[in-house]
């Protein structure tokens, strides 16, 4: 008993190295590199993945392997990896900020929606608006009341197809998050 106590300090260090070991071993054998995945970000408080991965994963190409809803919150250890995501469900007064990094949507492959605009551009799709009654995907999403939220996409992405990349898995996601409710 004496020698377990002893070299108690070494029998934790081991335990921690090799729980560090297996995270890493088990995140690259599950990960998918950024051609095979789809990254949803969103500045929300909370969101339902299941739910939300389940149907976005309906409409997704041969190609992609998952679908990542992640919050921001998730990125606060890795900031860098924000700049992975694909799409962004940011709140209107967040996203003047972050133009510099968002495509610009072409109106025409969203007919009937509403977009965020910036010096004629379109670069967002409305998703909530308590005002204007407009509350898509808000049983997946949980929206901060009184706060305008838009979809946007990476303009480094690689699934926005005909615009950046080679598929369109974002694209379709997109309206299929707009089918939501």
């Amino acid at each position: 008993m004496k020698g377990i106590l002893k070299n108690l300090h070494r029998y934790v260090l081991w335990a921690i190295v090799s729980c560090v070991f297996w995270a890493f071993v088990i995140s690259r054998i599950t990960d998918a590199p950024a051609a095979r995945k789809l990254i949803l970000y969103a500045d929300l408080d909370a969101m339902d993945r299941p739910g939300l991965v389940a149907a976005l994963e309906e409409e997704m190409p041969e190609n992609i392997r998952f679908v990542e809803p992640l919050l921001f919150v998730d990125a606060m250890f890795e900031p860098a990896s924000v700049s992975k995501g694909d799409m962004f469900v940011v709140s209107e007064a967040q996203a003047e900020g972050v133009l510099q990094d968002l495509a610009v949507i072409d109106r025409a492959a969203f007919p009937g929606q509403r977009f965020y605009e910036f010096d004629g551009k379109a670069y967002g799709i409305l998703l909530y608006d308590e005002e204007q009654g407009v509350r898509i995907a808000a049983k997946y999403l949980a929206y901060e009341p009184g706060e305008i939220y838009y979809l946007f996409f990476n303009a480094k992405s690689g699934h926005i197809a005909p615009w950046n990349g080679d598929d369109d898995a974002a694209l379709r996601a997109a309206r299929k998050l707009l089918t939501l409710e």
